[in-house]
């Protein structure tokens, strides 16, 4: 029985540069220990491995294992790992995780592969189950040069689908899912990777492994040792060529939307927005993790809220691609080109904005199929609530000053109750975050004002229906709160254009 699985870090160096995005890349298929590649695979690996390999060569050979990490299922379950080796020789280990011998690592300098034997667990913290092994070897100027994989015993995990969207809630562990739409239908994907992430290295080791389904490794949140590490990343599945086919949200928290519910209308209500990190109003730092993420009517892709709860300067939170390095959204008018549903699909870090001409819609043509299972951005056995969910609901208490800086509300149908954030939205002409409260403006009264702090008088809290208004519209819940007055109020159902980010809160289907 092989008890190893080897994985392949699309995060690291194997990874083609193709033209279009420096986010599309190309993955080794998971073996096992014989590792038996496609001859697509191993086509892959030389060509990665020829852009990777030429800054090391510069610099006097290259040194680095073919896959970058092992998962075992616990003591004994053993695998070999091959190494390349391009002008290194003299070849040594050094370094293992604490508590595995020199018999659970073992270097075959010949074969350029290492035999590795999880050995067994002491229960008193002497030999860790996860950790990191370094290859060394020397170039001909007898410099070294180090190649470090990562081994460990996890939990596996598998996410259940259909769905555009998962929730990875468990520490430590090595999740799976199959690259599925919405709507059922398959992705035959060559390869996958990260498209952003939220928090730096949030998702590790994404890859397809030998049964096509997409794996990904999340570890402990940094504070919070007892917890998985929060955030929201975008995962993209690519054709040979490196044209993006689909891409699914996964949404890592400790949370489980089944047990934190609202019944409203006859349905089944999340007690949290869709990509939410906490559901909190009591610090400035959870208000924003309970802010989740902005939608576009009718589009999966999510894109971040704003970097802080006040959203004073409309700027965006961190977020981070496949390499670990900061980068940005883009923000491209609606045109006969951009304002369409496949650009929006091959472009999830693309705010479509709107002009008149496109009736304020981030679609060119007004032929959209809005949120239907296909497109729908709601975990498995959820999706967006419709406008019927909100209806009859009412501000829980009376408005007074001491709410100006609370940035949500709790609403209420006057039976059971539910926190609801003011994240605002992001503005359909310019993507920028606005959280202030300025009942549907003109557009020219907002090209002209921008996201002044000035108002001063937050806050407003902006949540998409799945129905449409009109060709060009979608019903929104919204409400707000007047600083200048003191008051508050509360509009369910609300006409907005289709192009503004707005929030979202999943339904029980």
């Amino acid at each position: 029985m092989i008890a190893g699985r080897i994985l392949y870090d699309d995060n690291l160096f194997l990874r083609p540069y193709y033209a279009i995005f420096a986010q599309n890349m190309l993955n080794m298929k998971d073996t096992k220990v014989f590792f038996k590649w496609s001859s697509v695979a191993a086509m892959t690996l030389m060509a990665a491995m020829a852009v990777s390999c030429s800054k090391d060569e510069e610099d006097g050979g290259l040194l680095s294992f073919e896959v970058p990490s092992v998962y075992f299922s616990g003591a004994g379950a053993q695998t070999v790992v091959p190494f390349s080796a391009v002008g290194v020789e003299r070849f040594y280990i050094s370094s293992k995780p604490k508590g595995w011998g020199d018999d659970n690592v073992v270097l075959d300098a010949v074969k350029k592969e290492l035999t590795i034997v999880v050995p067994a667990q002491s229960g008193d913290g002497s030999v860790e189950l996860s950790g990191t092994i370094t290859l060394n070897g020397y170039n001909a100027a007898n410099k070294v040069k180090s190649a470090s994989l990562f081994v460990g015993v996890v939990a596996e995990e598998s996410l259940e689908g259909p769905a555009n969207s998962f929730i990875a809630n468990k520490k430590d562990t090595h999740y799976s899912f199959s690259p599925v739409r919405g709507d059922g239908a398959e992705v035959q994907p060559a390869s996958v990777g990260v498209i952003w992430q939220s928090a730096s290295k949030l998702l590790q080791y994404v890859y397809l492994d030998e049964n096509n389904r997409i794996s990904f490794y999340v570890g402990a949140d940094a504070e919070r040792t007892d917890e998985i590490m929060r955030g929201n990343a975008l995962i993209g599945a690519y054709d040979a060529a490196g044209a993006l086919l689909w891409s699914w949200h996964v949404w890592t928290v400790p949370y489980d939307p089944e047990q934190d519910v609202v019944e409203w209308n006859g349905y089944r209500l999340m007690g949290r927005n869709l990509g939410a990190l906490d559901q909190s109003n009591a610090t400035a730092e959870e208000r924003l993790a309970s802010y989740g993420l902005f939608y576009q009517w009718g589009r999966k892709e999510p894109f971040v809220g704003p970097s802080g709860y006040r959203a004073n300067n409309g700027s965006s939170a961190s977020i981070y691609d496949a390499k670990n390095v900061s980068t940005k959204l883009m923000f491209v008018e609606s045109s006969e080109e951009t304002g369409t549903e496949e650009y929006a699909l091959q472009h999830p870090l693309s705010f479509i904005t709107s002009t008149s001409a496109s009736g304020y819609d981030w679609m060119w043509n007004a032929a959209e199929t809005g949120w239907s299972r296909k497109n729908d951005p709601c975990p498995h056995g959820w999706r967006v609530a419709p406008a019927d969910a909100f209806r009859g609901l009412q501000l829980e208490g009376t408005p007074t000053a001491a709410d100006d800086d609370l940035f949500g509300w709790r609403l209420t149908d006057g039976a059971a109750s539910s926190l609801f954030m003011a994240a605002g939205r992001r503005v359909y002409l310019n993507g920028k975050i606005q959280n202030v409260y300025q009942p549907e403006p003109a557009p020219e009264t907002i090209a002209a004002r921008g996201n002044s702090a000035e108002e001063a008088q937050p806050w407003v809290g902006l949540y998409w229906s799945a129905d449409a208004v009109d060709a060009r519209k979608s019903a929104a819940l919204y409400f707000w709160y007047d600083k200048k007055n003191a008051t508050g109020g509360i509009a369910p159902l609300v006409s907005y254009a289709r192009a503004n980010g707005l929030s979202v809160r999943c339904v029980k289907e």
